[in-house]
């Protein structure tokens, strides 16, 4: 039947019956109206209702026959047979065929461009009225996601970047040229009492066919959660024709937690993690607190609390030090239960990162993405911590991953437009950062890069425009910066001077330091910069891949090397040792 009413949609005979539906009941009402005053028989509007319904039957004939395209009416091509396979509600789902084989001829909407093994898993729709059945079904969409990313061969768009298709009206094929993803899948979950039942189907975003659709019926427990989530990953991988290699399979795929409360915790907490605001975060902190609680085994739980503890410092909402050492302890207690999970080895690199120790931040989410090729936050943070290190090579490499798993993160593309800058592609890091300020417009990150970008390519003007915009509060002492480095340059040295003066009272050292240097004042800037480090994430940033005046024109000065070695150590960007 699921099969039928798939087809029904396909040819477009639903559509169809409610258009004439429409203008026949709309004709008979006329036609009531009409006839007692002519001269035609009583039996006329029964005569006209038994043509309305044979023609019903006749015109949803014609729709399932033919179709209506550019090329005029046209016979509609059948569906590949095996294009839907349909099982009985069971424990055990009955074997289902492998997907169909690319049609030879494709619809003009199609994309064979597109990856099949570029998979979207939509957020699962929660078809039940139970208070806690909402997280539930996110508890399960992000384990699927969780599974799936295990293996190499595919690519799975990340959470943060299908959330916003919660409540799409947009077809498959739309979603799938916008997230680059050739197969879409897409759920629902039902909880009533103690059972659990979740609707999946497969879908070809290249055509908007439909390649494969289950049920499954569970008696709600931790054990069979998970073991549905590793039995449902296993057959959307065979339907791809994709399996795990032996060391991504190694991992032994055990329930995380026993305790169904755990779970519905954690799935809480990180679903308020990837908010990043600071009441977010503390609601994601609280969640996984109770997660540990409830099981005080529960390694990814522990790791969800490092992470959101390292963000709350990261992000300035927190005590720094009192922070950083919860989330250190967290971390720590994460690696102990399960040393070979992805999330606490994030956790770490996170922890190395926030407490400038580059080099270790990148080992710990090197191994990360190893132990989980399609993590999308371990690529991304694996980026980041380049960049810290002075590595833009590594960090674009990192980057254009993390963007492929995770289009739509501001933070991966904020990432990928500064890799791009520290490689010498400013037009790539421009195009980047705008790509990223087209779908979050309040975000300083690519703005900033952005504004370096244009200052590479002489659009002064535009950079001055740019930077005047920067608000966040890492940002707040560039746009003054930027207005008196305009005044050097249009030869208002006094107007530069009093700025000078302004931004050394507010205890801005890398500010007073690089308008010193634009003054001409080198020697003694270079001096200023070296007092305030480590300086900030932004400040290194832009010693390392600014290339335009004026600290080109410290670059030049014997005293250059020693301030990037000492700035190297500050950053843990060499190795500790003499």
């Amino acid at each position: 039947m699921r099969r039928f009413f798939s087809e029904l949609k396909r040819r477009k005979v639903y559509q169809v019956g409610v258009v004439y539906l429409i203008v026949v009941v709309g004709g008979l009402e006329l036609a009531d109206a009409l006839v007692p005053s002519t001269r035609l028989p009583d039996w006329t509007d029964e005569f006209l209702l038994v043509i309305a319904i044979v023609g019903f039957a006749v015109v949803l004939v014609f729709a399932w026959v033919f179709d209506l395209g550019p090329g005029g009416v046209q016979r509609t091509p059948d569906a590949d047979s095996s294009a839907v396979a349909e099982s009985e509600p069971s424990d055990a789902p009955a074997d289902v065929p492998a997907p169909a084989s690319e049609p030879e001829s494709e619809s003009p909407s199609a994309r064979p461009d597109l990856d099949p093994k570029t998979v979207a898993v939509l957020p699962f729709a929660n078809l039940s009225d139970a208070a806690d059945a909402a997280p539930f079904a996110a508890g399960l969409h992000d384990d699927l996601l969780t599974e799936l990313s295990r293996a190499s061969a595919l690519t799975v768009i990340s959470r943060t970047s299908v959330q916003g298709y919660r409540e799409t009206t947009k077809s498959m094929t739309e979603i799938g040229r916008e997230l680059g993803a050739g197969t879409i899948i897409e759920g629902g979950v039902q909880r009533a009492g103690d059972r659990v039942r979740l609707n999946i189907q497969l879908i070809d975003a290249r055509s908007d066919a439909h390649l494969w659709a289950e049920r499954y019926d569970r008696e709600l427990s931790a054990e069979n959660i998970f073991d549905l989530q590793t039995e449902l990953a296993g057959q959307i991988m065979e339907q791809l024709r994709t399996n795990l290699t032996g060391v991504e399979s190694s991992h032994e795929a055990t329930p995380p937690t026993g305790d169904l409360e755990a779970y519905r915790q954690y799935s809480i907490g990180r679903a308020f993690f990837v908010e990043r605001s600071e009441e977010a975060l503390q609601s994601a902190t609280r969640a996984f607190e109770r997660a540990v609680g409830r099981d005080p085994e529960y390694a990814l739980a522990w790791a969800g609390l490092s992470m959101a503890l390292t963000m709350t410092h990261e992000y300035g909402h927190g005590d720094s030090d009192d922070t950083l050492q919860r989330a250190e302890s967290a971390a720590q207690r994460a690696l102990e239960l399960d040393p070979e999970l992805a999330e606490a080895h994030s956790a770490h690199g996170l922890l190395f990162s926030a407490r400038r120790s580059a080099l270790e931040a990148l080992a710990a989410q090197t191994r990360a993405a190893a132990l989980r090729p399609g993590y999308a936050g371990a690529h991304q943070w694996r980026s980041w911590a380049s960049l810290l290190a002075g590595d833009a090579r590594t960090a674009r490499e990192a980057g254009t991953r993390a963007v492929q798993l995770d289009p739509l993160d501001p933070e991966a593309r904020g990432d990928l437009a500064c890799a791009h800058l520290g490689c010498g592609d400013d037009e790539a890091a421009l195009r980047e950062a705008r790509t990223t300020l087209e779908t979050h417009p309040e975000y300083d990150w690519p703005r900033w890069v952005e504004g370096l970008a244009l200052l590479h390519l002489g659009r002064d003007d535009e950079a001055m425009e740019t930077m005047k915009r920067l608000s966040e509060p890492w940002a707040v002492e560039w746009p003054e910066t930027m207005r008196a480095l305009g005044m050097i340059r249009a030869g208002d040295e006094a107007g530069a001077r009093r700025a000078l003066e302004d931004v050394m009272g507010s205890g801005g050292p890398f500010h007073a330091g690089l308008l010193r240097i634009a003054l001409g004042e080198v020697s003694e800037g270079i001096d200023v910069l070296r007092e305030g480090l480590p300086l900030g994430w932004d400040q290194a940033l832009y010693l390392r891949y600014f290339r335009g005046w004026p600290i080109a024109d410290a670059r030049d000065q014997s005293a250059w090397p020693t301030l990037v070695a000492e700035l190297n150590r500050a950053w843990g960007a060499v190795p500790d040792t003499p």
